[in-house]
């Protein structure tokens, strides 16, 4: 019950700062009248999976946003290329994917900019986009990242891709839950389970008459 209500408090304060700061500054989801939806994708790049997540999106001519963690980048540095030679937005998601509760602020900061560092080295320009992992930010960290010019990018379709037994279980998802415009969809490259449902759902999306925008395409 104290989750549920702690949860609920969440998803208050989230509507709350998304309906009052630009969206170059926090960003839950997109404009409702853009006629379009955000693919976004965290934790990778992964040396398996992240390569058929970028076939498909190659196949359909769909752009998406990817948070990549810094330790996996550095691992991958040639994902990370290919993400971005592609069209794809890339953002920040930490170097280590730390738990909040676990840093000082100062620790933290330290984890975000070495995260963005190693996205700098490999791309050549620093990312602008910043994604919390767990969603897990204080005030503290927003102005920082504020002042420095980031934008802070949560999200408001949430599949939990990373907690399905099989690909089924992410398809019925998607299928109770219609994705509408400005909608900013988690998903995760890591995992498998929602590479079977991702043709499904961008062909679901065109058919509602809509298409596909990055992050940068909101927040610029």
């Amino acid at each position: 019950m104290r989750s549920r209500i702690l949860g609920g408090i969440r998803q208050f304060a989230r509507a709350g700062l998304a309906a009052t700061l630009p969206r170059r500054w926090y960003l839950v989801h997109g404009p409702r009248r853009s006629g379009s939806i955000c693919l976004t994708f965290d934790d990778g790049p992964h040396p398996d999976y992240t390569p058929m997540y970028l076939d498909l999106l190659a196949a359909q001519n769909v752009k998406a946003t990817f948070f990549v963690i810094g330790e996996n980048a550095e691992r991958h540095p040639e994902l990370v290329r290919r993400m971005a030679a592609e069209g794809h937005t890339i953002g920040n998601h930490t170097y280590s994917h730390p738990r909040r509760e676990m840093l000082s602020s100062r620790q933290m900061a330290e984890d975000i900019h070495r995260g963005a560092e190693v996205i700098r080295s490999i791309c050549g320009t620093p990312p602008t986009l910043y994604r919390p992992p767990r969603g897990a930010i204080t005030i503290f960290d927003f102005i920082r990242l504020v002042r420095s010019g980031q934008s802070v990018i949560l999200w408001n379709r949430d599949p939990k891709d990373f907690a399905r037994t099989d690909e089924r279980e992410v398809v019925e998802w998607f299928q109770s839950n219609p994705l509408e415009s400005g909608d900013v969809v988690l998903l995760h490259d890591v995992h498998r389970f929602s590479l079977a449902a991702l043709g499904t759902v961008i062909a679901k999306v065109r058919q509602q008459q809509m298409g596909f925008s990055t992050i940068r395409d909101w927040t610029n």
